[in-house]
């Protein structure tokens, strides 16, 4: 129930900002004044629009009114700022269009996808495919720059890739090591889903956990919000957050699982730090894929001895 609530007021948040920021209006600058106050018109209206659309759609005004309004809010203030600037205009669309492809388009792949005589695991894998192929084309260009940064420069960016991920990786260990001790009760649903799938399709899992999803992921939470988030403090505070909450509410059970925001944020954080020094999403790319792929064989490989012995 919990992490439903926090999902749906996340999608109603998205949604609104969607809307609102997506009001751009072009004025010359000796109009800036009515340009502000037609903003802000539309940010209201939008954002009326916006809660009774997902009022209707959830029936729970206790979680759509107030994350409307919020994101509304944010959107409005987006909209003021991209205000006659064109290219953060098509930047702020792209952006807010994509995390929306993220949530929604493996389920939609998905049911397209359901009549083929396939099992879950297969056709999650190629809904995922899907979405990358998507994201490639979508980043085409700027893909091709980043690429040839990554691979110009291959040993200083996976020196800093490598120093930024022990770091993550002490504190995410530390952390599980100290939930695990201290409070017993919290349980990492979205690791035990991952195990639980493992288990059953090893090879899938393998190319989906340890290619596909470092892709889709880095692009989503890296790319994306880079490209609206300038600042790099804040740019890695707000995706390492964001990456890390997603991994714990949409498979969260009790309060007690919020504590895993901790280790699952630290490597969310990393990721970001490794993307803002390198100045290439293909170095936390293969960092990510290298740590994906290791946790992989590793869960593998201990499930093995234990048969074995």
């Amino acid at each position: 129930m919990a992490s439903t609530i926090f999902f749906i007021a996340f999608i109603c948040a998205i949604f609104t900002m969607f809307i609102t920021s997506g009001g751009f209006f072009y004025m010359k600058n000796d109009e800036e004044e009515v340009a502000t106050k037609m903003i802000i018109l539309w940010g209201i209206i939008s954002t009326l629009i916006s809660v009774i659309c997902t009022k209707f759609i959830y029936h729970n005004w206790i979680i759509t009114v107030p994350t409307s309004i919020i994101a509304g809010i944010i959107g409005t203030i987006i909209n003021i700022r991209v205000n006659k600037n064109p290219d953060l205009q098509k930047i702020y669309i792209r952006s807010i269009g994509i995390i929306l492809l993220f949530f929604f388009a493996p389920s939609i792949i998905s049911s397209l996808l359901s009549n083929l005589p396939i099992n879950d695991s297969l056709l999650t894998l190629l809904s995922n495919l899907c979405l990358a192929v998507l994201l490639i084309y979508i980043y085409r260009k700027d893909l091709k720059n980043e690429f040839y940064t990554f691979k110009n420069e291959l040993f200083k960016n996976m020196d800093n890739g490598i120093k930024y991920w022990i770091i993550g990786l002490v504190i995410m260990m530390g952390s599980n090591l100290l939930i695990s001790i201290l409070i017993p009760k919290a349980v990492a649903g979205n690791e035990t889903q991952v195990r639980e799938m493992i288990y059953a399709t090893p090879i899938l899992s393998l190319i989906s956990t340890g290619i596909l999803a470092p892709f889709i992921e880095e692009i989503t939470f890296r790319k994306t919000f880079k490209d609206m988030i300038p600042n790099n403090t804040l740019f890695v505070l707000v995706s390492g957050f964001i990456f890390g909450a997603l991994h714990v509410v949409l498979s969260l059970k009790t309060a007690y699982d919020l504590f895993f925001l901790i280790p699952y944020c630290s490597l969310g954080f990393c990721f970001g730090l490794i993307y803002a020094k390198t100045k290439t999403i293909f170095t936390s790319i293969t960092i990510h894929m290298i740590h994906n792929i290791g946790s992989t064989l590793i869960l593998l490989g201990s499930t093995m001895l234990v048969i074995l012995c």
